[in-house]
């Protein structure tokens, strides 16, 4: 799992893998881990969780836990007939870079459906209207016809969008440079918490 997402917190690990265990346990099993060396620890400051990784600590940390945060939304939103098929991170489509391009399974009908993941960190100063920007340019170019999902989707894949900032000032952002009309959903990271941590919040998760 470290592997494939580059890093997760406690927090997150403990969401997806010991979720019917107290925390203390999970911090424990996991500073054995430490101890042992089969996996590496650090923290963005002492007011965070301790974050763990197998070799090189990740660039852009704040980033790749946020990305994290959605794969761990993703895994606890999942009802009984749902299966993660794919959760790709950093995907390349020539301009365009999605933070995650996702894949869920029904098994009662045997279909899939696909969401692109995007984290937004409002202070980091980048301006997300350039990336609404990308997905039009891409999505006119005709180019997402050549990807290999697209026999499997029913639709342009939904772009669901969590950020730390105001919900409201993204979305102004995003409905200026929306020219096609793609369906774009911001969350708060907060939600997102709200959800994984206690299974409810104000949003509609990642279940559609």
């Amino acid at each position: 799992m470290l592997e494939s997402q580059g890093a997760l917190d406690t927090d997150q690990i403990q969401l997806l893998l010991f979720k019917d265990n107290v925390l203390h346990t999970t911090r424990r099993r996991l500073k054995k881990l430490v101890d042992v060396k089969k996996i590496k620890r650090d923290r963005i400051s002492i007011n965070e969780p301790y974050f763990y990784y197998l070799d090189k600590k990740p660039g852009q940390i704040e980033h790749v836990l946020g990305v994290s945060w959605i794969y761990t939304w993703v895994c606890t939103s999942l009802s009984n007939t749902m299966q993660l098929h794919s959760f790709e991170r950093e995907v390349v489509h020539k301009t365009l870079r999605p933070d995650a391009l996702i894949c869920v399974k029904s098994l009662w009908s045997n279909s899939f459906s696909f969401f692109y993941g995007e984290f937004n960190i409002v202070e980091s100063g980048h301006d997300f209207a350039e990336k609404v920007k990308r997905y039009n340019d891409f999505y006119s170019s005709g180019e997402y016809l050549k990807m290999w999902w697209v026999p499997l989707a029913q639709r342009f894949p939904i772009i669901r969008v969590v950020t730390t900032g105001r919900i409201d000032s993204l979305l102004k952002k995003i409905t200026k440079e929306n020219v096609n009309n793609l369906e774009f959903q911001v969350f708060s990271l907060e939600q997102v918490k709200e959800e994984c941590l206690h299974g409810s919040s104000s949003s509609c998760g990642l279940r559609a």
